[in-house]
Protein backbone atom coordinates (compact mmCIF):
# COMPACT_ATOMS: atom_id res chain seq x y z
CA UNK A 1 0.00 0.00 0.00
CA UNK A 2 1.24 3.55 -0.93
CA UNK A 3 1.56 6.28 1.57
CA UNK A 4 -1.24 8.86 1.28
CA UNK A 5 0.09 12.26 0.51
CA UNK A 6 -2.42 13.33 3.62
CA UNK A 7 -0.68 10.60 6.15
CA UNK A 8 2.21 12.55 5.18
CA UNK A 9 0.88 15.74 5.87
CA UNK A 10 0.04 14.84 8.85
CA UNK A 11 2.97 13.30 9.80
CA UNK A 12 4.97 16.33 9.06
CA UNK A 13 2.94 18.45 11.16
CA UNK A 14 3.59 16.70 13.84
CA UNK A 15 6.76 16.37 13.36
CA UNK A 16 7.34 20.34 13.07
CA UNK A 17 5.27 21.06 15.73
CA UNK A 18 7.56 18.82 18.05
CA UNK A 19 11.06 19.93 16.55
CA UNK A 20 11.53 22.95 18.50
CA UNK A 21 10.55 21.50 21.83
CA UNK A 22 12.46 21.45 24.91
CA UNK A 23 12.60 18.17 25.64
CA UNK A 24 14.42 14.79 24.75
CA UNK A 25 14.48 13.04 21.76
CA UNK A 26 12.29 10.11 22.94
CA UNK A 27 9.77 12.45 24.71
CA UNK A 28 9.76 13.98 21.06
CA UNK A 29 9.30 10.78 19.02
CA UNK A 30 6.45 9.65 21.97
CA UNK A 31 4.55 13.28 21.09
CA UNK A 32 4.96 12.59 17.43
CA UNK A 33 3.61 9.49 17.51
CA UNK A 34 0.63 11.16 20.13
CA UNK A 35 -0.02 14.50 17.75
CA UNK A 36 -0.40 12.12 14.47
CA UNK A 37 -2.36 9.30 16.41
CA UNK A 38 0.48 6.22 15.80
CA UNK A 39 2.11 4.25 17.86
CA UNK A 40 5.99 4.52 19.29
CA UNK A 41 7.65 1.33 17.65
CA UNK A 42 11.31 1.93 18.77
CA UNK A 43 13.44 4.94 19.88
CA UNK A 44 17.12 3.52 19.65
CA UNK A 45 20.46 4.77 19.71
CA UNK A 46 22.81 4.86 16.37
CA UNK A 47 26.39 4.63 17.17
CA UNK A 48 28.99 4.59 14.46
CA UNK A 49 26.84 6.87 11.86
CA UNK A 50 28.32 10.19 10.36
CA UNK A 51 24.82 12.26 10.15
CA UNK A 52 22.02 10.16 13.13
CA UNK A 53 22.74 9.78 16.65
CA UNK A 54 19.09 8.50 17.13
CA UNK A 55 16.40 7.05 15.03
CA UNK A 56 12.42 5.99 15.76
CA UNK A 57 9.57 4.67 14.31
CA UNK A 58 6.10 5.26 14.67
CA UNK A 59 3.35 2.67 13.54
CA UNK A 60 0.21 3.72 12.08
CA UNK A 61 -2.65 1.66 10.62
CA UNK A 62 -2.42 0.37 6.95
CA UNK A 63 0.94 -0.61 7.61
CA UNK A 64 2.41 2.35 7.23
CA UNK A 65 5.49 3.64 9.47
CA UNK A 66 6.46 7.07 10.40
CA UNK A 67 10.64 7.33 10.66
CA UNK A 68 12.11 10.58 12.69
CA UNK A 69 16.01 11.13 12.85
CA UNK A 70 18.05 12.78 15.45
CA UNK A 71 21.04 14.11 13.49
CA UNK A 72 24.67 14.90 15.61
CA UNK A 73 23.64 18.65 16.17
CA UNK A 74 20.47 16.81 18.51
CA UNK A 75 18.05 18.32 16.35
CA UNK A 76 15.06 16.38 14.88
CA UNK A 77 16.55 16.96 11.41
CA UNK A 78 14.99 13.78 8.88
CA UNK A 79 11.61 12.48 8.61
CA UNK A 80 9.67 10.04 6.35
CA UNK A 81 6.96 7.90 6.26
CA UNK A 82 7.00 4.54 4.31
CA UNK A 83 4.73 1.25 3.67
CA UNK A 84 5.53 -2.18 4.76
CA UNK A 85 8.21 -2.75 3.08
CA UNK A 86 10.71 -1.98 5.68
CA UNK A 87 9.05 -3.76 8.40
CA UNK A 88 11.85 -6.52 8.03
CA UNK A 89 14.20 -3.74 9.52
CA UNK A 90 12.22 -2.08 11.63
CA UNK A 91 10.80 -5.81 13.36
CA UNK A 92 14.29 -6.42 14.69
CA UNK A 93 14.33 -3.06 16.71
CA UNK A 94 10.77 -2.97 17.86
CA UNK A 95 11.10 -6.64 18.96
CA UNK A 96 14.43 -5.28 20.96
CA UNK A 97 12.43 -2.49 22.79
CA UNK A 98 9.43 -4.87 23.70
CA UNK A 99 12.17 -6.83 25.80
CA UNK A 100 12.98 -6.27 29.60
CA UNK A 101 15.86 -4.20 30.29
CA UNK A 102 17.85 -6.78 31.16
CA UNK A 103 17.58 -8.65 27.52
CA UNK A 104 17.96 -5.22 25.90
CA UNK A 105 21.76 -5.01 28.15
CA UNK A 106 22.57 -8.15 26.23
CA UNK A 107 21.78 -7.53 22.72
CA UNK A 108 22.91 -4.82 20.39
CA UNK A 109 20.89 -3.79 18.09
CA UNK A 110 23.40 -0.81 16.33
CA UNK A 111 23.74 -3.29 13.59
CA UNK A 112 20.11 -3.46 12.70
CA UNK A 113 19.61 0.66 13.37
CA UNK A 114 22.46 0.71 10.87
CA UNK A 115 21.04 -1.41 8.32
CA UNK A 116 17.41 0.59 8.97
CA UNK A 117 18.88 3.85 7.85
CA UNK A 118 21.31 2.21 4.70
CA UNK A 119 17.70 0.88 3.25
CA UNK A 120 16.18 4.37 3.83
CA UNK A 121 18.90 6.11 2.44
CA UNK A 122 18.72 3.52 -0.83
CA UNK A 123 15.09 4.21 -1.52
CA UNK A 124 15.34 7.60 -1.35
CA UNK A 125 14.41 8.70 2.14
CA UNK A 126 15.88 10.28 5.18
CA UNK A 127 16.93 13.20 2.59
CA UNK A 128 14.59 16.02 3.77
CA UNK A 129 15.71 18.46 6.56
Amino acid sequence: MAVNELDLVIFQMAVESVRLLSSSFDEKAAEIATRSRGSLLFDVRVDGDLEVQRVAAIGYPGDKIGVVALDREGLVSCCCLVNGTFSPFIAPLENWTSMPLSMQAQIDVTGYARLLLAALRNAGHMLDR
